[in-house]
């Protein structure tokens, strides 16, 4: 008897109060395959006051609450790892120690800022060997910019074949909103052979 195949899922967690948003996308994405094999990491680094004993308790709280929540398969593995030193580092090292299939990290930090283009996670994504999800803010404001009305009137009358009023159109805007299919191309399976 052959064993399924396992889709192992390294997990960064920093112990945030953000951890929790990562934590739900890693689980996400572990429902996603019948046998996952969860890695979930936290990095003590060098540079801060954390204790180890202290760290493993929040690990351990944070990920079993989690896994308490999920209804998981029988197939599902989760192991925990607690590392020391630079965590950008050990992340992709766990990565590579366990030809790991995806990494996931939050790309906000201990004090809830966005990281800057040196953080952990973007450094992840320069050295990883496989996929890395990085989890963003979801409830940002979104910035919207005020459409002109009579764009959207032009829009909805033409049915999209015109884009823009002509206070806004320009000699250099073209769309190529049109496709034209002859009905003399060939045809293979029910879609067009291109």
């Amino acid at each position: 008897m052959q064993r399924e195949p396992r889709f192992r899922i390294v997990v960064a967690l920093d112990l945030s109060e953000y951890a929790e948003i990562i934590l739900e996308y890693a689980l996400d994405q572990a429902a996603r395959h019948s046998a996952p094999d969860l890695h979930f990491v936290h990095v003590v680094d060098n540079d801060r006051d954390e204790t180890i004993e202290t760290a493993k308790r929040e690990l351990a709280r944070l990920v079993y609450d989690g896994l308490d929540n999920v209804g998981r398969g029988p197939g599902w593995q989760s192991r925990l790892h607690l590392r020391a030193g630079k965590p950008h580092e050990e992340i992709v090292a766990l990565a590579g120690e366990l030809d790991a299939h995806l990494i996931i990290c939050g790309r906000f930090g201990k004090r809830g800022t966005l990281r800057q283009l040196g953080s952990v996670t973007h450094r992840v994504l320069e050295t990883a060997h496989c996929p890395v999800l990085a989890i963003n803010f979801v409830d940002r404001p979104i910035e919207t910019v005020e459409q002109c009305p009579d764009c959207v009137a032009v829009r909805a009358e033409s049915e999209g074949e015109t884009w823009f009023c002509a206070a806004h159109s320009a000699p250099d805007r073209e769309t190529l909103a049109t496709t034209l299919v002859s009905s003399s191309l060939p045809r293979t399976g029910g879609g067009l052979l291109w």
